[in-house]
């Protein structure tokens, strides 16, 4: 009789055991799940916009701007996933950053400075000045621009210098990171509602309203 009872004992604990067990592992393999998240599971292009303030340019300012190209790029280019957005602390404009006449700063030097923030792949690098930027074009070594990238490089500098209407600055930003990371060219149809269109030097942010379809469709990913 005792035997019997010390057996019954016994297998009871082992089912218990064997319970407990189970129930444990349900739990981790639920946890598994719970820890995995959109971006483990998904497979379209992402990057992580890094904006780089420059002179008198406020964090302030620059958080706006990149809150309002986030929402832009959520809304005209849907495959594409932004993971993270981080202002960096304000840089000044050094002087070697000019040009030689010493009346604004040349776009390209910027672009060359501020290559090496880039400390992951899909890093986009995006400066942002008050200050006048200058280039060659259109016949002129020292031509002043809305913006200049390196197409295909991720790196891009934009300045609010010529923009009447400074709540319409994002446009500009989002039209330079369509050079920079989506190999977009100008609007191939000259459309003076597409962000992408050549302003030619004479800005009209307000009538920019979206990608059009021929811009749209040639994003590069």
């Amino acid at each position: 009789m005792i035997k019997q009872l010390f057996t019954i004992i016994v297998f009871t604990i082992l089912l218990g055991c064997l319970a407990w067990s189970c129930t444990n592992n349900a739990k981790r393999i639920k946890h598994v799940k719970l820890v995995s998240t959109a971006e483990d599971d998904c497979t379209c292009p992402h990057c992580r916009l890094l904006i780089q303030p420059y002179g008198d340019f406020s964090n302030e300012r620059a958080k706006v701007v990149a809150k309002e190209l986030e929402k832009s790029l959520a809304t005209y280019v849907k495959d594409l996933a932004v993971t993270e957005v981080l202002v960096l602390p304000a840089k000044p404009l050094t002087e070697d950053l000019m040009n030689d006449a010493k009346t604004r700063y040349r776009a390209s030097k910027i672009l060359d400075k501020q290559a090496n923030i880039k400390s992951q792949k899909d890093d986009v690098i995006i400066g942002l000045t008050d200050c006048d930027i200058s280039t060659n074009a259109h016949g002129y070594d020292d031509w002043g621009i809305l913006g200049l990238s390196y197409m295909g490089h991720s790196n891009c500098v934009i300045s609010t210098f010529r923009v009447k209407n400074k709540s319409q600055f994002w446009k500009v930003v989002l039209h330079e990171f369509g050079h920079s990371y989506l190999g977009l060219d100008h609007c191939p149809n000259n459309d003076p509602q597409c962000f992408m269109v050549d302003c030619n030097g004479k800005p009209d942010l307000a009538q920019e309203r979206y990608l059009c379809d021929s811009c749209s469709h040639s994003i590069r990913l």
